[in-house]
């Protein structure tokens, strides 16, 4: 083993430029011109010793096979199929054009990669190379018309000499075999633990058991049903305020009473056909399956990204539009169910269980309870951050949701199979104890890349606290053994995919149909098929099946017997919860019939007094009106809800809310996280800081320069001045306060007495519609905003059912009109500000 672990540390030292290069050839890279200075040689560096390797003796061994003395000093180390592999690579020709590079890399999720890749590839001690590998990529690109080589990239790197960090490098060597010998102490704990719970069970005679591996006696029928959900969406074509669901309908025939429902939901690149093969069994076995095309994540998505026509691979409300998409899925099920005959004698939305994978899995997690972990996020997403754990790419995309609790457990969803999920930071301990139905996860030992099977999978088991719950661990299963996805297949090496897929398919179609009959029908005689006794006996040699119900910390720390490279239970990131109302507002509000809602007067196109009546205006009024029907509706209140409207101010909004005067606050607030007693919604709106100039003056305010002298008003203690503050020190603020600061500023901007008034760009147009001033002599700058501030309505902290309540109201179609008729509808250019805050 020694011998082993040394060899691969060698070829990965050797090869550590060269595979770097590579990853590289297929990520992100900034346009520019092939640089006038451009690499020689690769440096190293280990203490006082330097080696080298030139460029030119890397070139002459790809295209002439000759190994020249400084190569030789690592190829004599490695085994000759690793030489040949190497210089195969060195040759490989890569046909991606230097647009799409060029586009791909002002992805975040690129650049994030390319950050943590500069920490190894440097171009001075210490010194990041990411600007310098981005620009080497498609520096290469640009000068290769037949496609480019790493050799290309090499010569196209901005500095003479390639610095390697080899503290980095040696810390990853030390590592690897560490994390590589933790994941088989692991698996070989599982498998001990299901051994010996088989020795304990009843033998399994399988000729007894009714065969779930195969397909079922019934039929199958498919239909598609695609209906309009009326809310912002990632899509293909980019930002949409709204969209159609896509989702397939699998039933089975001659059912004699209505089926439960699984719900199946994707991985991120993926099709709602990808696990076909799955719900074509599951329905031949009796269950109805929806499965769910999710259109910020599918495959369309996914290619039009790496063609470079979208700013990001993957945008980060994509972890909550997708179990939306499910939440969506199942109203649209019920109003089925309740008004058509045939709907209702077919599905039955009691039971309602959910599957998904890869990406899918961890869409699963959510809607079974995992609450995304905010502070976990927070904590480990840092820019530049090296990782082996490559899922932390996609899993830190969600650190730039909007600050807010997310919980998006559906209870509608009674049991969650989840296979190869991620979610070590996304959810950590805290989101995943938060699961209270019955799950299942499904992983294979040897997934080292996509979702890592011991952060991934194995510890969130540990975490799991649900009452009933499954970890099933295929060994040597991957990421992709249970997959029918033929370009999976077909592109994914041997190494990543593992024994014969089709032995793992046997196995999660066993399991499902016996885990969701179990938990969702309650048929006890499927109980069998989740034990671990039957997963012995239907275990291949090749790839083996083994069912565990608990495992612990500590059986996992005794069995390594050494300090564990990854704690089972990181650190907790502590929270506290305000004790709960005596009354809950919803009780309240039933009580006495009155809805109380502070909202501005000074906050155009939010809330102000409409000088023509006196009467209150804007969107918040409209919303207030909207909200007190909802609520006549959801209360059954026969005499209605009345509104109660309440001035607020910039100063004493949070104390409005906080000391219960009001139930809520609507206004242009920022969601922030430094508020005691008071939280906010889910964001209703986005927007940011903006200089509001005459048009005339526009092309001499550049945004990007110190702003010397500039005389600039702003409101005094709004987060636009702390802005101001931090940001141009050295520009002349000019205050204004109180509520008529914003009015009083625009008017000096109109008189000359300042250049520029700096606020969020759609509260200065707000205020200068209402005061009746030509758009068109003014302009904003920067066309998109310098910062991205989503907006909530102030709540109280201690009623949760009123935060979710509130939530659910702003994904109703009547805040939606509400939104639309007043905000869109003035403001047409509002969606480019929201796609652009939404994926930065």
């Amino acid at each position: 083993m020694g011998n082993k672990t040394k060899a691969q540390s060698n070829r990965f030292f050797a090869l550590l430029s060269s595979c770097v290069a590579l990853g590289l050839g297929i990520l992100p890279a900034l346009l520019q011109p092939k640089p006038a200075l451009s690499a020689e040689r690769i440096r190293i560096f280990a203490g006082p010793l330097e080696f080298s390797i030139s460029i030119d003796s890397l070139e002459t061994f790809a295209e002439e096979g000759e190994i020249r003395k400084d190569l030789a000093f690592y190829t004599n180390r490695l085994e000759e199929p690793t030489v040949q592999q190497l210089r195969q690579l060195l040759q490989k020709r890569f046909k991606i054009s230097h647009v799409t590079l060029y586009r791909i890399t002002h992805m975040p999720m690129a650049e994030a990669l390319l950050r943590a890749l500069g920490n190894v590839i440097q171009i001075s001690n210490d010194l990041n190379g990411f600007y310098a590998i981005r620009s080497a990529v498609v520096g290469a690109a640009i000068n290769s018309s037949e496609g480019w080589t790493i050799i290309d990239v090499m010569r196209s790197f901005p500095t003479k000499d390639i610095r390697i960090n080899t503290n980095l490098v040696f810390e990853i060597v030390k590592e690897l075999p560490t994390l590589s010998g933790y994941r088989q102490t692991a698996a070989a704990v599982i498998a001990e633990q299901a051994d010996m719970r088989a020795a304990s069970e009843s033998p399994v005679d399988l000729s007894k058991l009714p065969d779930l591996r195969q397909p079922g006696p019934r039929g199958v029928i498919e239909k598609t049903l695609t209906f309009n959900i009326s809310e912002l969406r990632s899509t293909a074509k980019g930002l949409a305020g709204s969209y159609d669901l896509d989702v397939d309908i699998y039933l089975p025939e001659e059912n004699s009473q209505p089926a439960p429902l699984v719900v199946m939901t994707h991985g991120f690149g993926s099709t709602r056909k990808s696990y076909d093969y799955m719900a074509q069994h599951l329905a031949s076995h009796g269950l109805a399956v929806a499965a769910v095309e999710h259109l910020g994540s599918n495959l369309e998505y996914r290619n039009t990204s790496l063609r470079g026509e979208l700013s990001h691979l993957l945008s980060p409300t994509e972890y909550t539009s997708r179990p939306l998409d499910v939440t969506h899925l199942l109203d649209e099920l019920e109003n089925l169910v309740e008004t058509q005959p045939d709907w209702a004698a077919r599905i039955n939305l009691e039971q309602v269980g959910i599957l998904g994978n890869s990406f899918g899995g961890t869409t699963v997690l959510s809607l079974a309870g995992a609450t995304i972990n905010e502070a976990r996020l927070r904590q480990e997403c840092t820019e530049g951050r090296f990782s082996l754990n490559p899922s932390l790419l996609l899993q830190c995309r969600a650190s730039y949701l909007p600050p807010k609790e997310y919980d998006l457990r559906e209870p509608r969803i009674k049991a969650a199979f989840a296979a190869y999920p991620v979610s070590s930071v996304l959810f950590g301990p805290e989101g995943m104890g938060s699961i209270e139905i019955p799950t299942l996860l499904m992983a294979g030992s040897n997934d080292i890349v996509m979702a890592p099977v011991i952060p991934e999978q194995i510890h969130p088991f540990v975490w799991l606290k649900a009452p009933e719950k499954y970890l099933a661990l295929m060994i040597p299963g991957t990421h992709f053994s249970t997959s029918s996805d033929e370009l999976t297949q077909r592109f994914v090496p041997k190494l990543l995919r593992g024994p014969d897929p089709s032995i793992g398919r046997s196995y999660i179609k066993a399991l499902s149909v016996a885990f969701f009959y179990t938990h969702l029908a309650n048929r006890s005689e499927y109980l069998p098929y989740l034990s671990a006794s039957y997963a012995q006996a239907i275990s291949q040699d090749e790839m083996e099946l083994k069912v565990i119900k608990s495992l612990t910390a500590e059986q996992l720390e005794a069995a390594y017997n050494a300090p564990l490279p990854i704690p089972v239970i990181p650190e907790t990131v502590l929270t506290s919860s305000p004790p709960p109302r005596e009354e809950s507002i919803l009780e309240e509000i039933k009580r006495t019939g009155v809805l109380k809602v502070a909202t501005r007067s000074d906050a155009a196109p939010f809330g102000y007094i409409d000088s023509t009546d006196n009467s209150w205006a804007g969107y918040c009024s409209d919303l207030a009106d909207s909200f007190a029907d909802y609520l006549t509706e959801r209360l059954n209140s026969p005499a209605g809800i009345e509104v109660s409207k309440v001035q607020s101010t910039l100063e004493n909004r949070f104390e409005l809310v906080e000391n219960d005067t009001v139930h809520l606050e609507c206004g242009p607030n920022s969601i922030r996280r430094d508020l005691d007693g008071v939280l906010f919604s889910n964001p209703f709106f986005v927007t940011g800081t903006q200089f509001l100039v005459k048009t005339g003056n526009s092309e001499s305010i550049n945004p990007n320069e110190t702003l010397e002298d500039l005389k600039t008003g702003v409101l005094r203690n709004s987060l636009t001045e702390i802005f101001l503050q931090q940001t141009y020190p050295r520009s002349k603020k000019v205050f204004f306060e109180g509520e008529t600061g914003r009015e009083e500023g625009i008017q000096a901007l109109n008189t000359g007495t300042i250049e520029a008034f700096a606020s969020d760009g759609i509260l200065l147009l707000g205020e200068a519609i209402r005061q009746n001033l030509s758009l068109e002599d003014y302009t904003l700058v920067p066309k998109r905003p310098l910062t991205c501030d989503f907006y909530g309505l102030i709540l109280p902290d201690n009623d949760g059912q009123w935060q979710k309540t509130v939530d659910s109201f702003l994904r109703d179609e009547r805040a939606s009109q509400a939104w639309e008729g007043t905000l869109l509808d003035s403001f047409p250019n509002l969606l480019l500000d929201i796609d652009y805050c939404l994926n930065r």
